[in-house]
């Protein structure tokens, strides 16, 4: 009886360490212009290598003429491809978190790409790991933004 209970935690405490080390995770802080509005975002992308799987929560605050206007709130699932240091992302869903947002997808469409805003678009980017600190994440040779672990 004690043999099977060492087995069943040890095997339970393997499982958790898998999945710890399996799944990764970094944030990026961000403020985007568009005309007479702004953007503070932060992106908290968690993922999965093995699956090529994740979840990228975005959450900020959207302004137009200094004034708050509203709030983002959403998760996107999505898979990726590579190859080598490019990454071919591919959102699956887009979940609301809690009814929080108060903005339309128009108008978050005008300072996120369509990848964080509607099912089924695609986004490319390059990732380069910054050591262990993180990752700065290009579109072509212009660095976008850094996402630190």
């Amino acid at each position: 009886m004690f043999f099977a209970a060492g087995a069943l935690i040890s095997w339970l405490y393997h499982l958790r360490l898998e999945k710890r080390e399996n799944t990764e995770a970094c944030s990026a802080s961000i403020v985007v212009y568009h005309e007479d509005a702004r953007a503070h975002i932060t992106l908290d992308f968690m993922y999965t290598m093995k699956t090529q799987t994740g979840i990228v929560a975005v959450s900020g605050t959207y302004y137009k003429n200094d004034k708050v206007i509203g709030v983002i709130r959403r998760d996107v699932s999505y898979v990726w491809t590579e190859n080598k240091d490019s990454f071919h992302f591919t959102s699956l869903n887009i979940h609301h978190v809690n009814d929080d947002e108060s903005l339309p997808n128009d108008v978050i469409s005008d300072v996120l790409p369509d990848f964080f805003v509607y099912p089924n678009k695609k986004m490319n980017y390059s990732i380069t790991k910054q050591g262990p600190k993180g990752f700065m994440f290009s579109v072509g040779k212009r660095p976008i933004f850094f996402c630190a672990r």
